[in-house]
This record gives C-alpha cells, structure tokens and sequence, in this order.
C-alpha cells in the first residue's frame, strides 16, 4: 500500500499494475520480479483510464490467485488513486470495480 508517495512496510512479493493510454488505445500491464511475470493487455479504444488501472489491479489479484504462492505477503502497487478509492468505496456501482 502507497501512503503519501512512501510505501509502508515489506512484502514477499510487489506486483506492479498500470493502465495506459496511447496512440492505438488503451491498456493495463502487470509486472512481477519475484513471479516472473510481465503481461500487457490491449483494451481497446472505449475504454476508460480508470478501468484500464482497474484491470490491472484484477489481472495482479488473478496472478497471484493462479500460482502456489504459500505463505507470502503480496503488495499490489498502483498510482491510481481512483481506483484505489473506487475498491475502498462502501457503495459499488462498477461491474469491475465489484470484480
């Protein structure tokens, strides 16, 4: 978790998630030192900025759901303060965002 630019704490493993857009659309990416793991996803042109960081934040979660991790502690780091307060939010209103 990111506080204030500073990240708290240690983890076993860090999965790094961002959405992008560019010239031919948008899409989210993963990257992993320790899973050995680096995947982009085009996504499109009707896409959102905040949907495409939200895929990236689903594709880490699935990731780590798909491999005999044990028992690591696991920090999924984001820059996407939207979406951060999108899955902290009490109210779901996004098919992704409950996802």
């Amino acid at each position: 978790m990111l506080m204030n630019g500073k990240s708290e704490g240690r983890a076993d493993i860090d999965i790094y998630v961002d959405g992008a857009k560019t010239d031919s659309g948008l899409g989210a990416s993963i990257y992993s030192e320790q899973l050995n793991a680096q995947i982009s996803v085009p996504l499109g042109t009707h896409t959102c900025i905040l949907q495409t960081e939200l895929m990236g934040i689903m594709m880490g979660a699935r990731i780590v759901a798909e491999r005999p991790i044990g028992n690591k502690s696991i920090r999924i780091l984001t820059d996407s303060k939207s979406a951060v307060v999108a899955l902290n939010s009490c109210m779901v209103r996004s098919g992704l965002v409950w996802e």
